[in-house]
């Protein structure tokens, strides 16, 4: 493996960790989190308040996170790191004041963002009306200060290659959050008397909270490499010198697709918060019903299929000041071996995880929550997102890694089209899931389009990996059957209705299937061809393999 790929192997192990750990955390505290509320449809106003903030989030970064990792990586690989201390510095304050703008116009735009949600759902009684939604989206909106700035720092030190502290960064903001979640709803609801309302409203504050948090960590690891990174500075010889317009027309040339590409997956949730329940209207599903199943969609669901998703956002963080460089520099062949690397190393992850997510869907939604036919349902269909939004996020970072950012723009606009026409006539006849389908259809055109700019502009041959996916695809299957088996004879024997149950099969499944699949990859030499030296390493810690 060349030292490069070994690097990008290196920062992407370290990233995914993280993000498997703030996802792990994000996935346990819902347990607790749901039975304080008291379920799906509680959970619903908590959805109605994170998909506009998202949405906001993402304008008021205005891709500038991605976009300074870019250029710092672009610039730093030219040695102009005089260049790169001048854009950074500036980009923070702007950041700041970016996000006090967005701040402002979120918070008051609330009622109209709320009046349009409920204009857009069914007619009748819902558990949550106009004033509890705008108090929602408004205590949220604090957040909205902080995070770009936050964002763009990270982006910073990875333009820098240096993942560390986005990762420690990332566990801290987790940690943070869930603490205030936890406590904060349970105190005002269970020891003051508060309200469900109240309740959501302290678990969205806590995005605020959490944000200062990884703030301060990101502040300790800046002051620690300071020196090294003003000693780079001190040794610039190239006199590459960019005015502000300079910098900023690139930046925001190349912010435009990380604006767009960021709110791909929350604009494809307001549109099924827009058209969910009104669809379901249509067909005679009871108002009340509506909500919880929205809770379901948006919620519940949505937190375990990010488990896996969380992979694809930091192998897409890790893999952008890589491609870059390669790009930057001509090296088409190296290119060719990361994007490779990455995309089957994704794979061999995600694949295995979305096919167990599917087989195990009844004990997997009732370990968390609780039994309920239409959350596993939706579950059942919802876990094969996460191998299209695996590929969507990591072939979008190649796109504009190999500076065919523009046409990232495209692409999302089609995913949106296709989503936002066949969302209300997929609900209609599968309920719940025909949102879940038409996602998973825009999706997949989206990563289509995205290889094929890969394959022309990046000199990148799909035919390369289809040997390695097929087989990626066979070891799942065989895992598949190894599980049902083992799922079947605990379904025979236990009532998985009941959550200790479920825990117990659950559990016993996981490890069976992931031993068992780790076990094919490695002594088919699947792992030598995605790992690489790495693989030897594990075997010499793992004795079985």
């Amino acid at each position: 493996m060349s030292k490069s790929n070994e690097k990008l192997f290196r920062s992407t192990l370290f990233l995914s960790s993280a993000s498997l750990i703030t996802q792990f955390l994000g996935m346990i505290y819902i347990i607790p989190f749901y039975s304080i509320m008291g379920g799906e449809e509680n959970l619903a106003l908590y959805g109605y308040a994170y998909t506009p903030y998202t949405i906001m989030l993402s304008i008021a970064s205005a891709g500038v996170p991605g976009a300074v990792s870019k250029f710092v990586a672009k610039y730093n690989s030219l040695g102009a790191y005089q260049t790169t201390q001048k854009l950074y510095r500036s980009s923070l304050v702007v950041m700041l004041i970016s996000g006090l703008f967005s701040f402002g116009v979120l918070y008051f735009l609330a009622p109209v963002i709320a009046d349009i949600q409920l204009a857009a759902s069914s007619t009748g009684t819902h558990v949550w009306g106009h004033a509890e939604i705008t108090n929602i989206i408004r205590i949220v909106a604090f957040a909205v200060i902080v995070v770009p700035f936050m964002s763009t720092w990270r982006g910073v030190f990875q333009g820098f290659e240096s993942f560390g502290p986005t990762s420690v960064s990332s566990v801290v903001e987790q940690v943070v959050r869930i603490t205030v979640v936890l406590s904060g709803s349970y105190f005002v609801i269970r020891v003051m008397g508060g309200t469900i309302q109240q309740g959501n409203q302290i678990a969205v504050f806590a995005a605020f909270v959490a944000a200062l948090g990884a703030i301060f960590t990101l502040g300790v690891f800046w002051f620690k490499r300071k020196k090294l990174i003003e000693k780079d500075i001190e040794n610039d010889t190239t006199g590459i010198t960019l005015s502000y317009k300079e910098m900023y027309k690139e930046i925001i040339l190349s912010g435009i697709p990380f604006v767009v590409i960021g709110i791909t997956f929350p604009m494809m949730m307001f549109i099924d918060q827009l058209t969910h329940n009104n669809a379901l209207s249509m067909i005679g599903v009871p108002s009340n019903i509506q909500d919880a199943w929205f809770g379901m969609l948006n919620i519940t669901t949505q937190k375990l299929v990010m488990i896996p998703v969380s992979l694809a956002v930091a192998f897409s963080i890790t893999i952008l000041p890589f491609i870059t460089k390669s790009f930057q520099q001509k090296k088409f062949d190296e290119l060719e071996n990361q994007v490779s690397s990455m995309v089957l190393l994704q794979l061999i992850l995600v694949v295995p995880a979305a096919i167990g997510m599917m087989i195990m869907a009844v004990p997997l939604y009732t370990s968390f929550y609780s039994f309920n036919e239409m959350g596993i349902k939706i579950l059942t269909f919802y876990a094969p997102v996460c191998i299209v939004i695996s590929l969507f996020s990591m072939t979008a970072s190649i796109v504009q890694g190999i500076e065919k950012q523009n046409f990232n723009v495209f692409v999302v606009l089609l995913v949106l089209i296709i989503k936002l026409v066949l969302n209300i006539p997929l609900i209609m006849y599968f309920h719940t899931v025909g949102a879940v389908m038409s996602t998973i259809i825009a999706l997949s055109c989206g990563v289509i389009f995205n290889f094929y700019i890969i394959k022309k502009y990046g000199r990148f041959s799909v035919r390369k990996i289809l040997t390695p996916l097929m087989q990626i695809l066979a070891y799942s299957l065989m895992m598949l059957l190894a599980v049902e088996i083992v799922y079947g004879l605990f379904a025979l024997s236990l009532d998985l209705t009941v959550r200790l149950n479920s825990i117990i099969t659950l559990a016993v499944c996981v490890i069976v299937g992931a031993s068992i699949y780790m076990i094919i990859v490695f002594k088919s030499g699947l792992a030598d061809r995605v790992l690489g030296d790495r693989a030897d390493k594990i075997r010499s810690r793992v004795k079985f393999l």
